[in-house]
């Protein structure tokens, strides 16, 4: 019996969390596609890259959206089971919230982990392979615009010319190279050959020359060196930014768990850079663990309501939730500030968010429920009885 219940509470729960699941990752999606336009326009993205970027931003997107999506299907799964009174079926026959509560902790315990591993793992793959992507876009945004016999002017300070293009290597063959970047002494390059490149590792596009002559002058002194193999980074246009992040800065969001323990021991931990690096690094492991305080909260939320009424879980639920991330924020700002440690701002809201879950937990177990949370169900049907009405006039 109790391996029967346990599996059908578990596929109750797993339909409402893939539906909420896609819903919320494409809502959090449409935010962050306005920046991505831009990118999309400037570099004349195709429809793979276009789907490789998304598949690159999921792991960042997922850390919100699947707390969120687990809380909320442990919501709608028992609340349709309170309504079409199989909860009272099951209080009838001896079965209380504890025996309900092994199916959610595991699907807690899945959805965490998950979380985890796209926070420790995902996140700082994905943010690589984006600026990599990137930055190879860039680089035949580069080659396609230099033109043989025309002088290129699409990079910044730099102009490019060559005489004939290699169709098969892509080698550049007669390349004269004009770089302002270095204020009142200009480079002039003639060199033989080149070749251009994007080095992943260090979010560089580099261009190698061989078999010419660097030219450099100034009011009093004239320079000519030659050289067999010369080598200068390209500055990249516009669009360099996506969301305000540079697309050639790999930052904190590509560093895996160590390196970012590293780099704030390198840094200083009271320093600004190593507690940026610090509050990563909680981030990290106290949203997964959120994830599973969150799931668990759904359950006795939603074993408050009583067949025949309004149902309390989802309003409640989202409120919850909204204050959680609330809390969360407050708690890492203050760490940010050093009012707090990192681990306790950071931690903070797990701590009082569990205090609570537990609490509940055990008043709802003895078919009690907290006074305050009586006096809030009033507000929250309100507002979910008017946004009921506001969609029932839309229809009309």
């Amino acid at each position: 019996m109790p391996l029967l219940l346990y599996t059908y509470i578990a596929t109750e729960i797993l339909a409402p969390f893939f539906a909420s699941f896609l819903i919320i990752n494409a809502i959090l999606f449409l935010g962050r596609l306005v920046p991505l336009l831009s990118v999309i326009l400037d570099f004349g993205v195709n429809a793979g890259d276009f789907f490789r970027l998304c598949a690159y931003m999921l792991p960042k997107l997922m850390l919100f959206s699947l707390p969120m999506a687990s809380m909320t299907a442990v919501i709608v799964a028992i609340t349709r089971m309170v309504n079409d009174n199989e909860i009272m079926a099951l209080k009838a026959t001896g079965i209380g919230l504890l025996r309900l509560l092994p199916p959610v902790l595991l699907i807690a315990l899945s959805t965490s982990l998950l979380t985890w591993f796209s926070a420790v793992t995902l996140i700082p793959q994905g943010t690589i392979a984006m600026k990599t992507l990137f930055l190879q876009m860039a680089k035949e945004k580069i080659d396609k615009g230099v033109q043989p016999g025309q002088f290129s002017e699409g990079l910044a300070k730099v102009v490019l010319y060559i005489d004939v293009v290699d169709q098969q290597t892509r080698q550049w063959q007669g390349v004269y190279v004009s770089d302002l970047r270095h204020g009142d002494t200009p480079f002039t390059i003639i060199a033989k050959t080149g070749s251009l490149a994007a080095q992943p590792e260090n979010m560089l596009i580099s261009l190698t020359l061989a078999d010419g002559t660097l030219h450099r002058a100034n009011e009093k002194i004239t320079q000519t060196i030659s050289f067999d193999r010369y080598q200068i980074n390209l500055p990249i246009k516009a669009p360099t930014e996506l969301a305000g992040t540079s697309i050639t800065e790999v930052g904190k969001n590509g560093l895996n768990q160590r390196q970012l323990l590293e780099q704030a021991a390198s840094h200083g931990p009271k320093s600004t850079k190593g507690i940026s690096m610090l509050i990563e690094y909680h981030t990290r492991l106290a949203l997964p663990v959120g994830c599973f305080i969150l799931t668990i909260l759904g359950l006795p939320l939603t074993m408050l309501a009583r067949p025949g009424h309004r149902p309390l879980g989802l309003p409640l639920g989202l409120l919850l939730f909204v204050l959680y991330y609330i809390l969360f924020t407050a708690g890492r700002a203050s760490a940010e500030s050093g009012h707090l440690p990192v681990a306790a701002g950071l931690w903070l809201a797990n701590i009082l968010t569990a205090l609570f879950t537990l609490m509940l937990i055990r008043q709802v177990a003895k078919e009690t429920a907290p006074l305050f949370l009586v006096r809030l169900s009033k507000p929250a049907l309100a507002l979910l009885t008017r946004w009921s009405a506001g969609k029932a006039g839309e229809k009309r």
